[in-house]
């Protein structure tokens, strides 16, 4: 039965992931909410529930985890540092997303009031909110992360300004062009993305008997969570995936079932909220080889000067790997991948 008790103060979907957020209040709070989207079942899945703000005094002796279950709990006033109970009006409240489209942040009177990233579980981390004094079950003291936050989250908010369409003309245009002096004509470009939001392509050349393909457009994005593996996370976080294979090697129908399993590879960083980086081994499912292994062209002598690395963006080449070279890896990487590189089998 639907609660009428609750209204949505503004709501958001990120123009990446399969998240979107939503402020809603109800008679005791306000909070602010994730959700996973299912796209095939059209659901909004709850992932966690950070409260903003008190409508009301809250009760002093309550149990977090049963009062959860019913409603969007007020907390006691010994745990926060808020002053009011005043009702937001909506007009005054913003959504941020971060570039990489995985966390949320929720603005009031441009002043950064909590922020939901994709690794809160809304079990032991709901997300970062501004007026507790402690971290609760439903928020972390903001003030403790906020210098690391609040300006990476007003770069996002001019970075989500821009026009678009003019961003992709200044960022595909010089790359295919680069493309067509290296590998001459265009033999096929997919729309690997389906008219969809963002942009992405497929392009493919015919050179010396061998079949090269590039994606277009994966690069324009910062991939999520570069910075669980990397300090200068910014310099990691874009790529354009890269492969070639023999001309002769695979029939019509199976050079379309690779290009389709590449545009999947091309939905797992927002997909998965995860970095795909140098030596990243992926399941790919294509014929037999049931893996590949990324290498960034960078390790390469003959490395191409592409204006998209002037942009922090990396050209990353897709190696397919056998079931027998995936173990060989896992045992003797280090040795495994020198190899492929000093033989020439990516390019």
């Amino acid at each position: 039965m639907e609660d009428k008790s609750k209204k949505s103060l503004a709501f958001s979907q990120s123009p990446l992931c399969p998240l979107a957020v939503d402020v809603i209040r109800d008679e005791e709070s306000i909070y602010f909410y994730m959700y996973d989207l299912d796209y095939l079942k059209r659901e909004m899945i709850p992932r966690s529930a950070c409260w903003l703000k008190n409508l009301k005094k809250g009760v002093e002796n309550f149990n977090e985890v049963d009062e959860l279950k019913e409603h969007q709990i007020s907390l006691p006033d010994s745990l926060i540092e808020q002053s009011d109970y005043e009702e937001w009006n909506q007009e005054d409240i913003e959504i941020i997303w971060s570039k990489e489209g995985h966390m949320a942040s929720v603005y009031y009177e441009d002043q950064l009031y909590a922020i939901i990233p994709d690794w809160a579980d809304g079990i032991h981390f709901n997300g970062y909110t501004k007026n507790v004094k402690e971290n609760t079950m439903v928020g972390w003291r903001l003030n403790d992360v906020i210098n690391l936050f609040d300006f990476r989250f007003q770069e996002s908010k001019l970075f989500w300004e821009q026009e678009f369409n003019e961003v992709w003309e200044h960022y595909h245009t010089p790359y295919v062009e680069e493309l067509y002096k290296h590998f001459g004509h265009i033999k096929n470009c997919y729309d690997i993305h389906k008219d969809k939001f963002p942009s992405r392509l497929l392009l493919t050349f015919e050179k010396n008997s061998y079949i090269y393909g590039f994606t277009v457009g994966m690069g324009m994005f910062h991939m999520p969570n570069a910075d669980r593996y990397y300090d200068d996370y910014e310099s990691y976080a874009k790529c354009e995936f890269a492969f070639v294979y023999r001309a002769d090697e695979y029939t019509i129908d199976e050079q379309l079932e690779l290009y389709s399993a590449i545009a999947n590879l091309c939905e797992y960083p927002w997909e998965h909220m995860d970095c795909l980086a140098d030596y990243h081994v992926l399941d790919i499912k294509f014929k037999t080889k049931m893996h590949c292994m990324i290498i960034d062209d960078d390790h390469f002598m003959d490395a191409y000067d592409f204006s998209i690395k002037k942009k922090g963006v990396h050209l990353s080449w897709l190696l397919p790997l056998s079931e027998d070279e995936f173990y060989q890896l896992k045992d003797h990487s280090k040795e495994t991948i020198e190899n492929i590189i000093h033989q020439g089998r990516i390019r």
